[in-house]
């Protein structure tokens, strides 16, 4: 394949960090698109031919000069916040995914991969679920967003010579994490987390560095050109599982109380209705209690990532245990003169990339 040039957005969030740390450290040149208010440090850290461009989405000239001499476009910018405006999260997770689209396609890129959600086809407990499923609206902005982005993105398949896909992460683990796993901690850790209906439903983790990997794989693979890849760890991972990894890891005791599903799923509904009407610090308060929480404990998560495996090679996996270590070696990390740890601060901040 040789050497590159590779366009990240999103290049401070986790995702787009971790793939940017990994295209420099197979030797391509990297432009990292990043928000014009984004601390950069981490960025300015890296080792290799890098280049960071400050340029907000919606800014046609800023991405035509970012997209000069592109070969591959990853997508991974995007709106996680669960406490953002609807209106916000659409414009920027599908209409300037279709802005980019359009500039890269012009700006003759060969690959346009983008950073989809297995929350597009979530809907009720799952059990192998491959690519096939339908794409459905579950009234989540974030996941309602990504199904939308996707359809975006499935209008240029077979439209133009620039290749297309679609990768479909579960929730992503690893270091610099920001929309999930800061939050869960901190309920693990004040022992306000719930085992819903025993803990024994299957959840569809994926580390950072694996996907990293898919990524490599897809890229420039005519395979992938048109396609949907669903991916995780490739492990079947209980959310008690999960939830004693983390415990243990961080050194709390891990979680007894449980709770049935059928009741955690009605007190997950009844406040994602009445919470856009809250104060925004009522709102936070009640994040444990929002769908995309219900999604993480208390839905079934089984998907099928034959596909991924079989169409691009993507067998040589990081263990969950294993990936699951670093990730919490680097949320214990240092104690902040507030004495909160990396995970506290973390989940003080807005998640978002």
């Amino acid at each position: 394949m040789g050497t590159l040039k590779v366009l990240v957005t999103g290049a401070t969030g986790m995702v787009g960090f971790h793939v940017v740390k990994g295209m420099l450290a197979l030797g391509h040149e990297v432009v990292a698109v990043i928000r014009k208010s984004s601390d950069d440090r981490d960025l300015n850290a890296l080792k290799g031919r890098l280049l960071i461009k400050r340029c907000e989405l919606d800014d046609e000239a800023g991405l035509r000069s970012a997209l000069n001499g592109v070969d591959v476009v990853l997508h991974s910018a995007g709106i996680v916040d669960p406490h953002a405006r609807r209106e916000d999260v659409f414009a920027v997770n599908v209409e300037a995914t279709k802005s980019l689209l359009i500039a890269a396609d012009a700006a003759n890129v060969k690959h346009f991969i983008h950073v989809s959600s297995l929350s597009v086809i979530t809907q009720g407990d799952l059990h192998g679920a491959n690519e096939e499923l339908p794409l459905v609206y579950c009234g989540e902005a974030y996941a309602d967003s990504k199904v939308d982005a996707e359809k975006a993105v499935c209008m240029f398949f077979g439209r133009t010579s620039m290749y297309a896909t679609i990768l479909r992460p579960g929730f992503i683990y690893g270091p610099k994490e920001k929309a999930w796993m800061p939050r869960l901690i901190e309920n693990l850790r004040t022992g306000r987390a719930m085992l819903i209906d025993g803990g024994i439903k299957q959840t569809n983790v994926i580390y950072v560095d694996n996907f990293v990997n898919a990524v490599r794989l897809a890229m420039l693979n005519p395979k992938a050109d048109k396609q949907v890849f669903n991916l995780t760890d490739g492990e079947i991972v209980t959310k008690k599982e999960l939830f004693d990894a983390i415990c243990d890891g961080m050194g709390y005791k891990r979680i007894e109380r449980e709770v049935p599903g059928w009741l955690a799923k009605a007190a997950c509904e009844t406040v994602s209705i009445v919470a856009p009407y809250l104060p925004l610090e009522t709102r936070k308060k009640l994040s444990r209690f929002s769908r995309a929480a219900f999604r993480l404990a208390g839905v079934n998560q089984g998907f099928d990532i034959s596909k991924a495996e079989n169409q691009l090679g993507y067998k040589e996996r990081i263990p969950f245990g294993e990936g699951m270590r670093i990730t919490l070696e680097y949320f214990k990390g240092e104690t902040g003169a507030a004495g909160r740890t990396q995970a506290e601060k973390a989940a003080a901040h807005r998640p978002g990339q």
